[in-house]
């Protein structure tokens, strides 16, 4: 078997009894090699116009059975599979925003790709050239999208193929773990707050350990006050469970007024979903209580961890009363009390003396002068 010399993607077999003609190519739909004989070509110039016809059909979309092509892969763009799946995350996920925020730079860089041309070299270029941008926490955002994207299209049988997304985000390392409130920081926040509902809140927040969508979300249908139990329904990770409550928790809701459905509500009975965290921002600026960056409601599922396991309650115990999936997260946002209570742990340890104190030591000590 020969290149041709005059055509590319064209080679010569000479057999015993006749001359072949073959052609090579990659098609532009399945990202497949072809390379076969032609039956029928009878020169390199039929081979060559054979050629140039499959091409021109496989970067139209055809796959012709007499091309001896398997239809394994549909010609699908990358922009068309985020556009479907932009739509789906608006009707399913509270964080489509998120998501079409995070699918901006994709589509600018992957534009007019077809999600077969998009392989790990190009995602790799993709991150680099982001880099020079954002942090690679954003990257890492908008890469778990794009992995998305190609998942979904798999499972609606829409494309068929490797995800070149699934193993491509940085390895971040986490910084040092946040710090928690101590139960007179959350009073100061408190009395800086003049709506009582909103004071509830946090004392609520304080108690449970919830997050705020949980909070404000909570129906009066979702508690049974007997019981001393509540449902968290739908929340961050899509887990509806039942959580048990402490007496504190039970009273704040008890003394909540029924203008609706939700249980921390305005007076019109729609519940609170705006103005949360400036709200809390500025009763600790005025409190001169120091926040983390964006954590502001957040801070008391922290305190709430941390004064957990200060009581002496367990790692499992508390990932079922916070409602995490694995150990990860209460691991890492539980701090387990600051430096003080730390230490105050640690001097509970026995001291070993051994039959012997510090007059001994000092007395050793004057015999080895």
């Amino acid at each position: 078997m020969a290149k041709s010399k005059r055509y590319h993607g064209v080679y010569v077999v000479q057999g015993k009894h006749k001359t072949s003609y073959g052609i090579d190519y990659i098609h532009h739909g399945t990202g497949e090699r072809v390379k076969k004989i032609l039956k029928n070509a009878k020169s390199e110039t039929e081979a060559f116009e054979l050629r140039s016809i499959e091409i021109a059909d496989a970067k139209r979309g055809a796959i012709d059975k007499s091309y001896e092509l398997k239809k394994k892969l549909s010609v699908v763009s990358f922009e068309k599979s985020v556009d479907e799946y932009l739509k789906w995350s608006k009707e399913n996920k509270k964080s489509w925003r998120t998501d079409e925020y995070n699918a901006k730079p994709l589509r600018k860089i992957f534009n007019g790709k077809l999600m077969n041309e998009i392989n790990p070299f190009l995602v790799e270029k993709y991150k680099m050239l982001r880099k020079k941008e954002v942090a690679p926490r954003t990257i890492n955002n908008e890469i778990a999208l794009a992995s998305q994207v190609f998942e979904c299209a798999v499972n609606w049988n829409k494309w068929e193929g490797s995800n070149p997304f699934r193993k491509a985000r940085f390895k971040v390392k986490k910084g040092k773990k946040p710090g928690s409130l101590s139960p007179d920081q959350v009073v100061a926040i408190m009395e800086e707050i003049n709506h009582l509902v909103k004071r509830d809140m946090v004392e609520f927040a304080f108690n449970t350990g919830w997050r705020i969508s949980e909070i404000r979300g909570l129906k009066w249908e979702d508690v049974d006050l007997e019981a001393g139990r509540a449902w968290i329904v739908d929340p961050k990770n899509s887990n509806t469970v039942e959580i048990d409550l402490n007496d504190e928790a039970l009273q704040i809701i008890t003394r909540q007024k029924k203008n609706g459905e939700y249980v921390f509500s305005h007076l019109n009975g729609n519940p609170y979903k705006t103005n949360l965290h400036t709200v809390i921002k500025n009763a600790a600026g005025r409190a001169g209580v120091n926040l983390p960056p964006r954590k502001a409601w957040h801070i008391f599922r922290r305190t709430w961890a941390s004064m957990f396991l200060q009581a002496g309650g367990d790692v499992e115990t508390l990932r079922v009363l916070g409602n995490w999936k694995d150990y990860s997260m209460p691991l890492w946002y539980a701090d387990a009390g600051n430096s003080e209570y730390k230490r105050t742990v640690l001097n509970r340890l026995p001291k070993l003396s051994n039959g012997r104190n510090t007059e001994d030591f000092s007395k050793v000590a004057e015999l080895t002068a």
